[in-house]
């Protein structure tokens, strides 16, 4: 007789250690919440973070809109127990290195823009002629009121 309580509560959860499954090499799915700006490093450059998570832990991961929240979604694995518990690991890894790595880009490209001797000096041609592309991004003054004096 099968345990009711592999099959039963832990539907849709991995199953957890201590609790035999129902059949040998048995496979469970489960899903991680994220934030919506997160998915993009998960999935990778044409899926690449994703085609080598599954390659290294043999789980099948999906990204997919989440059920309530617009500005979430759910990251959904499929595989043994074992699997998953190193495809979620994998998972949590690249968003601790997308956490750490985006404020030091932002800070590094303002130290950039304001670093420049030439930022906001002179007058922007495009802007004048009202085709200027890059609006708050442009190193050029979109106006007298912009426009600093020269830094050497």
């Amino acid at each position: 007789m099968t345990s009711p309580v592999a099959s039963a509560i832990y539907y849709g959860e991995p199953t957890p250690p201590g609790v035999t499954a129902t059949t040998f090499g048995a496979t469970t799915n489960t899903k991680i919440g994220i934030e919506a700006v997160f998915a993009g490093a998960i999935i990778g450059k044409a899926g690449a973070n994703v085609k080598q998570i599954s390659r290294l832990t043999g789980a099948k991961l999906s990204i997919r809109e989440h059920e309530t929240d617009i500005n979430m979604r759910n990251v959904e694995m499929e595989g043994t127990y074992e699997q998953i518990e190193r495809a979620s690991e994998m998972v949590h890894q690249f968003l601790q290195q997308r956490t750490e790595v985006a404020p030091q880009r932002a800070a590094a490209a303002a130290a950039a823009a304001l670093g420049s001797h030439n930022f906001k000096t002179k007058l922007c041609e495009n802007y004048i002629q009202g085709t200027c592309t890059f609006a708050d991004r442009c190193h050029f003054a979109h106006g007298v009121h912009e426009l600093r004096s020269q830094i050497y």
